[in-house]
């Protein structure tokens, strides 16, 4: 249960800071240039607007629970959980921004909707079986190949896309970066306050979390951009292609198992991306 109520606020908070961002930089304008004099003013309204504060401050909320999430449950079963946030997401931005999702971008949270569908039950079919699982394990199905299907189309967008990829990029070295360094640190207590203070200095002064937060600096800075470039229902899902890398990731560095289940439910979800990609 409390594995549950973790997952919901962070798809939740993560969710509402997208669409405060996106209504912030709606009000902003495209940014069309990174020379020093543009990117003062850019670092300015970022720290003026309520919009962009309030943004900002939920998905710190979501970057702790995230922290918390580590320290429970993998990250290759968190991450495509996670996702489900690309549904929301859609819903929020035609409700509340009144962007006009296309049917094409509903069917691809429709996607995304039955592969996060597949990894959490793949994840409780996984609980149901464990004296089985050194069975399973002897019989991992190989993680990388068809995964290149999954890479996106939509070359003709140079712009857009290129953002696209450094966004992810950066989110994966932090994804990454941030997972090893929480398994090295160890599970999460709620003893006490304290315990929680000084859990979070052990988190700030280990160098795979410090990397991570600058990787996830240099995400968010792309991510700023790429909202004043298209609609978040466009933008996150098209985010999704990290799901593959960080898959990989969790697999060859972290050595996390990738069951059959995982690994149907993350082709749904890049099947998702795709979809988003081509009819863009």
């Amino acid at each position: 249960m409390i594995n549950f109520l973790l997952l919901l606020a962070l798809v939740v908070t993560q969710v509402l800071g997208d669409i405060w961002l996106s209504r912030g930089m709606k009000l902003f304008g495209a940014v069309s240039s990174y020379s020093p004099a543009a990117l003062t003013g850019l670092m300015g309204y970022l720290f003026t607007s309520p919009w962009i504060v309030l943004g900002v401050i939920t998905l710190v909320v979501s970057m702790l629970i995230y922290l918390i999430a580590l320290t429970r449950l993998d990250m290759s079963f968190i991450l495509p959980i996670h996702a489900f946030s690309y549904v929301l997401n859609a819903l929020m931005a035609a409700l509340i921004l009144k962007e006009q999702v296309s049917a094409a971008r509903w069917w691809a949270a429709i996607l995304i909707t039955l592969g996060v569908l597949i990894v959490g039950w793949s994840k409780h079919w996984e609980a149901q079986n464990t004296k089985q699982k050194s069975t399973l394990d002897n019989a991992n199905l190989p993680v990388n190949s068809p995964w290149l299907l999954l890479v996106p189309f939509s070359v003709a967008l140079p712009k857009l896309w290129l953002g696209v990829l450094v966004l992810v990029l950066a989110d994966c070295c932090a994804d990454l970066s941030v997972a090893r360094g929480i398994k090295q640190i160890g599970p999460f207590s709620m003893r006490s306050p304290r315990a929680l203070i000084q859990w979070l200095q052990t988190i700030f002064v280990n160098p795979g979390v410090l990397f991570g937060v600058v990787s996830y600096t240099v995400s968010f800075l792309m991510f700023i951009s790429l909202l004043s470039w298209a609609d978040i229902s466009l933008v996150r899902p098209a985010t999704g292609l990290g799901y593959i890398i960080n898959l990989c990731g969790a697999h060859f560095i972290l050595k996390e198992h990738i069951s059959i289940g995982r690994l149907v439910g993350i082709i749904m979800i890049g099947s998702g991306v795709c979809t988003i990609s081509l009819f863009s």
